[in-house]
């Protein structure tokens, strides 16, 4: 099909005039019906998210360029967040629970449109499963009597939503990609099945309204990779399938060990599965090596270290926040280098592994210590466990974690010895801010007994730090920062 199917206006601008109206359209009604209570506000916000949904989804159609749609996103990401803010608009927002996602609907069109505007036909199918397949999931949920629930991370999910979930997006996949696309039945029913599977992990992982972003991104991402890995034959089952599906049975295999031996809590596990089945299609085996190295040795190291160690801490188990916190930078570096293919971007995502990998070792390590750690900022003892505190074993640990990530690389991956150098340097110093930031900018509280914890807890007082930055706001930010400085190292050396 040639894009954009059909220009309402000459003026583009004037089609995005109209575009913006008839959706501020939508939900001016939704506020109306609300307060009439014609409807259940619960039917009221579905009602919204499908027929907004199904409007952008037909953005690749209409327009010729994202410039408008981009600017259209951008519009609505800043009114909803004042909505949300100041409570207007309730027609738009969930009234029985907390969920921000009218505001991650804007900022999933929003990266969507700026990142796959050349795969018009994926980015309409994601949409769709968007608009549709989510509210149907949570409706069927909701009707059903006595259903059976689960519980993946916060919120709650049950059987029949998530089959309903499924089938859906089955469906709009396989009937979407007979209408958009000119392969056979076969391949698109493969297609169509291996999609639904993975926005079906996305929308049960999910929490607070994160699936608004989690769906779209990772159904097209599915697409993207089915394209790229699966060549068509005249038979589903004789389907030629590349290497990358040994890496996936590979990928399912550890991360199934891993919940097993208690590494992983059920969310982790399947925050994980995800992302290594999008860095194993959108990248390449160079992408996931790396990532198995870390997170192979340093679940052993948790594992060994946990019976040794002088002061005991709460678990080890890593869930789908600490997963993304340590690698979620490197998961989207990997799309950026499908996306814009650069020599440089890999040696960026070894730096950002490097930094997880030298940070969670350094913690590890310095459990060992039999002497009280002191801050980074003034060297006075500080109690263990507390973030921005550092020991000399730790320390070592760090050096000995980005070393050990740079042999693995090294052994494996042929590339020039200052670049080893510099992924060892900015993982080894991007530990060193972690703890920094753990010192300065990370919430600690003081509860009514005194202690200092870094959790808050009912009547906890805030004592530094920002309240919103926790241990894995800082890992995120520490994985961010590490691949900008190994992009100035490699600039100038």
């Amino acid at each position: 099909m040639a894009f954009p199917y059909w220009i309402p206006f000459e003026n583009e601008w004037w089609t995005f005039t109209a575009f913006l109206f008839l959706i501020l359209g939508f939900v001016g009604i939704s506020d109306f019906t609300l307060k009439s209570g014609w409807i259940s506000p619960e039917a009221n916000r579905k009602w919204v998210h499908f027929l907004v949904g199904i409007c952008v989804s037909a953005s690749p159609l209409i327009f010729s360029s994202n410039l408008q749609p981009i600017t259209l996103a951008i519009i609505f990401i800043f009114l909803n967040a004042f909505a949300l803010k100041e409570e207007a608009f309730k027609g738009i927002h969930s009234q029985g629970r907390m969920s921000y996602g009218t505001v991650y609907f804007p900022i999933a069109y929003f990266l969507l449109v700026l990142g796959f505007w050349p795969y018009p036909e994926f980015l309409i199918i994601s949409l769709l499963i968007l608009a549709i397949s989510d509210p149907l999931a949570s409706q069927v949920g909701q009707s059903t009597p006595m259903p059976s629930k689960f519980k993946i991370w916060e919120d709650e999910k049950t059987i029949q939503g998530t089959i309903a979930f499924f089938s859906s997006a089955f469906m709009i996949v396989y009937m979407g990609g007979h209408s958009l696309f000119d392969y056979s039945n076969n391949y698109l029913l493969g297609m169509a099945l291996f999609t639904a599977f993975g926005a079906t992990m996305a929308e049960v992982s999910s929490c607070k309204g994160t699936d608004n972003i989690s769906i779209p991104l990772v159904s097209i991402l599915f697409m993207i990779g089915y394209f790229e890995h699966v060549s068509e034959t005249g038979h589903f089952f004789n389907l030629t399938i590349s290497a990358s599906s040994i890496f996936l049975f590979l990928i399912i295999l550890l991360f199934s060990v891993a919940y097993q031996f208690h590494s992983l809590s059920r969310s982790g596990y399947y925050g994980g599965l995800v992302m290594g089945i999008l860095i194993t299609l959108i990248g390449s085996w160079r992408f996931l090596v790396p990532l198995a190295v870390f997170f192979i040795l340093s679940s052993i190291l948790s594992k060994l270290i946990k019976n040794a160690s002088f002061y005991k801490s709460k678990g080890s188990q890593r869930d789908i926040v600490q997963v993304y916190a340590n690698g979620g930078i490197a998961l989207l570096i990997c799309i950026y280098d499908f996306l814009q293919p650069n020599a440089i971007t890999f040696f960026l995502f070894l730096a950002s592994v490097a930094a997880a990998m030298s940070d969670t070792w350094a913690t590890e390590i310095g459990k060992l210590s039999p002497k009280k750690p002191v801050s980074i900022l003034d060297f006075k003892q500080m109690q263990h466990g507390l973030s921005g505190g550092i020991t000399r074993i730790g320390t070592i640990g760090s050096l000995l974690g980005a070393c050990m990530l740079g042999l693995a690389i090294w052994a494996i991956l042929p590339m020039p010895p200052f670049v080893i150098y510099g992924i060892i340097l900015c993982g080894f110093l991007g530990s060193a801010f972690d703890s920094f930031l753990g010192a300065t900018v990370q919430a600690k509280y003081e509860t009514q007994s005194g202690e200092i914890v870094e959790s808050p807890q009912e009547d906890a007082v805030l004592i530094s730090g920002v309240r919103w930055i926790n241990n894995d706001m800082v890992n995120l930010m520490n994985t961010a920062f590490v691949p900008i400085l190994m992009y100035f190292y490699l600039v100038l050396f």
